[in-house]
């Protein structure tokens, strides 16, 4: 399977959200949109490099992986917004009677629902309402038809921390920090194979210490070290 990152797949459209520059000086704008045709890191695992297939031809973009602004590790989809799959289909030969085939009829399209990504930033950057906004959730998956919606959501629930840390509420920062992680590790459950699996891990991982930077401290570290298990023989 090849690499993932975020919300970014090979062989997927995607779309600019704001413009950036890349480490090489390369700039994109908002609006530009191209197909994902490459994603993957130096053998050192510093350098992040994607490229993009657009009209007017292939660009070449490279990020540090421990870059602290513009695109990087768990942030993209605050920079691209991710559409359609277009890989080519394989098609293989058939070597039985061809009288016999028959065309598969497939399932009804599943209608999604709208992208209300106005209303959803409205609530990530409000301070009203519950801790667990449970309505929005909801209107999210119905939305985004891929594991990426948890990505989104935790994002979603990370800039609500940042909401609280600024009005000075620090026992709800705690919980939209909670909410972030947990659906972080969703995201990283969803994954469909080892190699993704170990890729999504990563991330997660990188997420949570990232937002405990931003916070000051981990409020899901309770200070004890992680538990042991001796197995006897």
């Amino acid at each position: 399977m090849s690499m993932t990152l975020d919300n970014l797949r090979v062989d997927h459209r995607v779309t600019v959200l704001q413009e950036f520059t890349d480490a090489n000086g390369v700039t994109l704008r908002a609006g530009e949109s191209g197909v994902v045709r490459g994603l993957s890191m130096n053998p050192h695992c510093t350098e992040i490099y994607i490229q993009i297939e657009r009209a007017a031809g292939k660009v070449d973009l490279m990020f540090p992986l421990r870059a602290t602004s513009g695109p990087r590790n768990g942030h993209m989809r605050e920079y691209f917004e991710i559409g359609e799959d277009v890989t080519t289909p394989c098609v293989i030969p058939a070597f039985h009677d061809q009288s016999k085939r028959q065309m598969i009829v497939p399932p009804p399209e599943k209608k999604l629902g709208p992208m209300n990504t106005a209303a959803w930033r409205r609530a990530a950057q409000s301070t009203d309402g519950p801790d667990q906004l449970e309505d929005i959730e909801k209107e999210m998956r119905r939305a985004i038809d891929h594991i990426g919606v948890a990505g989104s959501i935790a994002e979603l629930y990370a800039e609500r921390m940042r909401a609280f840390q600024r009005a000075g509420n620090e026992p709800r920062a705690i919980a939209a920090f909670k909410l972030a992680v947990d659906w972080m590790g969703t995201y990283a459950s969803w994954a469909t194979s080892g190699g993704e699996g170990a890729a999504l891990s990563y991330e997660r991982d990188q997420f949570r210490a990232a937002l405990a930077r931003e916070f000051g401290y981990d409020p899901t570290d309770d200070g004890r070290p992680p538990e042991t298990y001796c197995q006897l023989p």
